[in-house]
């Protein structure tokens, strides 16, 4: 999976779809207000049954992605085990 993610996120759909993001959060971290290095942050997965596949990271409704700094985003990686996933239809 995470080769295929990481060549996902340099995907332009996903480029368009973190400027999104970064503007609905004010181009700053949601956690700390931090505007320097940010990333878009996936709250869950999601696997796609149907498609036997994850579904790709611009295909996300918005209140599954959060901007933060990378600092927050190592630091929450490190206290969260595993970030959920969950599988639709």
């Amino acid at each position: 999976m995470k080769n295929n993610y990481l060549k996902l996120l340099k995907h332009p759909k996903w480029y368009e779809r973190r400027l999104e993001i970064l503007k609905r959060d004010n181009q700053q971290c949601v956690i700390c207000k931090s505007k320097n290095k940010l990333e878009i942050h996936h709250k869950q997965y999601h696997f796609s049954k149907s498609n036997n596949s994850f579904v790709p990271p611009w295909q996300y409704e918005d209140k599954y992605l959060a901007t933060i700094c990378s600092l927050c985003h190592k630091m929450g990686h490190n206290l969260i085990v595993k970030i959920p996933i969950f599988k639709i239809k």
